[in-house]
């Protein structure tokens, strides 16, 4: 795979890590909820079947078996609606998933060696899907309905339209032709951008490494349902592929919608048209079958191709580079225009300040179009954090909501990767010692469930990002025994004399913690003080508001 592993790789990273993102927010939506909604078990397998096929395409082998398995468990939930499923346990299994693929994904960029064993983790996966079918009676029920979907190829077919045109392509590799599955799969992904529907065999190309020999022995069909012109198809497929030998020959509706018979491969696809509506998308669902040599449908993805025009993949050390230059630039443009040897000369430079301008106007524009590339939206780092206060509120044993405000406000990247670890520190001191148990909120007449907002807003030309809770507040009694202990007070003050500005700042020393039990999350002396220091390394600042019984602001801003 070296001639092009590179490209791929760089496209599974991209594409792998946009699922992950997109799967973890959808997860921890229903974090609150009872069970999942129809819709999202439905996405949820969809994510796990995608990430499966793209990691046996990769012969990313464990990532590969573990989604499988993954995708069993919400196969079962979709199919036999169990009633009696552990929501917050399912949350914790998926994100586990998330987090192993993460972790391959980070060795990936690194340059390691990936695919780390996932034998534990599917093996918990196994014993849960195995606990609910129990549960639910449902012991033979994944196993049947999974052999019934097999056993049937339905495909929904997208409506003809006057512009449709229908064509067979037939491909010959040479015999020395090595993986000649990957360079099939370059030419279906090539197409697929003007295809209204495409259909392959053999239709395992991505996950069975034998189909390569079949392509050899009796080559590469593929029927094409498009809008473009034979001349179109031709230089798509034309270079780059290793291909010995294509035949592009047009055909009628008819012979199309038989399938691969016509190249001597018996496996008619059931087409089923629909219009489109709310509910079904024309060639968005298909369910695949299993007679010999049926052609894999892969319906064309209308916003996955409109997102592949409209962004590319850019690499941050480039986009790096690029903003030092247009500040060179700047600055270079600015000492050219007010060099003394142009200015002092007494000369008339009319066209010369006119194209001065015109430059000014460019560069302007280049560095607010450099700058804005750069940035990029809180939603991902709020993720984060909700998913920290989801798992803080398993393991402390609290029931805590999360409330995220102002999540598509956009910040510079620079910014937002290094806020990352100072919000995590915030978050994680909210829910041990903000929230109290429940027995306590209880006596206080509070809600049982706690509450962890996330806020960030522009005002006043800073950015502000607040992490609040509605917990106990502050102790400042015991944060000024504490700071009496350690030497750190005036003896000739009072604690009377002490603001609260200033009590609660001795909590962002380093080593300073009133927290007398050792955990996960708290009493190791280290926290505030790191996120101060890491703040105040980009020209930032923390304020700290605090209400005894009624909770705490820890605000962080910055100039932007």
């Amino acid at each position: 795979m070296s001639f092009d592993r590179d490209d791929m790789l760089d496209t599974y990273l991209l594409e792998t890590g946009q699922i992950l993102e997109e799967l973890q927010e959808l997860v921890l939506r229903y974090r609150d909820k009872e069970s999942f909604s129809d819709d999202a078990v439905a996405e949820i397998f969809r994510y796990m079947h995608t990430m499966k096929g793209s990691a046996g395409f990769m012969m990313f082998e464990q990532v590969n078996k573990l989604t499988h398995k993954a995708e069993d468990i919400f196969y079962y939930i979709r199919e036999d609606k169990p009633r009696n499923v552990p929501q917050a346990e399912l949350i914790e299994l998926v994100l586990g998933v998330c987090d192993f693929i993460q972790g391959d994904l980070d060795r990936l960029s690194e340059g390691e060696m990936a695919d780390a064993d996932a034998t534990e983790l599917i093996a918990r996966l196994d014993a849960f899907l195995e606990d609910i079918r129990s549960r639910n009676n449902g012991g033979e029920a994944l196993k049947k309905s999974r052999k019934s979907e097999e056993a049937t190829q339905i495909y929904i077919a997208p409506a003809d339209t006057k512009a449709s045109h229908y064509f067979q392509i037939y491909i010959i590799y040479g015999r020395d032709t090595k993986l000649a599955n990957v360079h099939a799969y370059k030419i279906v992904h090539a197409l697929k951008p003007i295809a209204d529907d495409i259909r392959y065999t053999p239709s395992t190309i991505l996950t069975d490494e034998k189909s390569a020999d079949e392509i050899l022995e009796q080559g590469f069909k593929i029927l094409l349902k498009t809008n473009s012109s034979k001349r179109k198809i031709e230089q798509i497929v034309s270079e780059g592929y290793e291909t010995e030998s294509i035949e592009i020959g047009e055909i009628d509706a008819a012979r199309y919608d038989a399938g691969f018979r016509f190249f001597g491969v018996d496996a008619t696809v059931a087409a089923k048209h629909v219009d489109t509506g709310d509910d079904y998308v024309p060639g968005d669902f298909v369910v695949h079958g299993d007679t010999p040599g049926g052609g894999k449908i892969l319906a064309k993805d209308t916003a996955a191709v409109k997102n592949r025009n409209s962004h590319v993949n850019v690499d941050t050390a480039d986009m790096d580079r690029l903003a030092d230059l247009v500040m060179k630039l700047i600055k270079t443009e600015d000492k050219l225009f007010n060099d003394e040897e142009i200015r002092g000369a007494g000369l008339k430079l009319e066209g010369f300040d006119r194209n001065a301008d015109k430059l000014r106007v460019i560069t302007g524009t280049l560095n607010d179009i450099v700058t804005n590339m750069r940035m990029v939206p809180l939603t991902n780092i709020f993720l984060r954090m909700n998913r920290i206060i989801f798992e803080a509120s398993r393991k402390l044993n609290k029931d805590i909501d999360c409330l995220l405000v102002g999540e598509e406000i956009r910040a510079d990247r620079g910014i937002v990767e290094h806020i990352a670890d100072p919000l995590m520190h915030m978050v994680r001191n909210s829910a041990d010692h903000g929230i109290e148990e429940a027995a306590e909120r209880i006596a206080k007449g509070k809600p049982v469930k706690g509450r962890i907002t996330l806020k960030a807003e522009v005002s006043d030309g800073e950015l502000r990002i607040s992490v609040s809770d509605d917990g106990a507040g502050l102790d400042r009694d015991a944060i000024l025994k504490k700071a009496h202990e350690r030497g750190l007070t005036d003896r000739d003050r009072s604690d009377a004399e002490y603001t609260d500005e200033e009590v609660w700042r001795f909590i962002t020393l380093p080593g300073f913690s009133t927290n007398t039990d050792i955990t996960e999350f708290s009493g190791r002396g280290v926290g505030m003080d790191v996120v101060v220091s890491a703040i105040e390394q980009i020209g930032g600042r923390l304020d700290i508001e605090s209400v005894s019984g009624q909770g705490s602001t820890m605000t962080i801003s910055f100039p932007v």
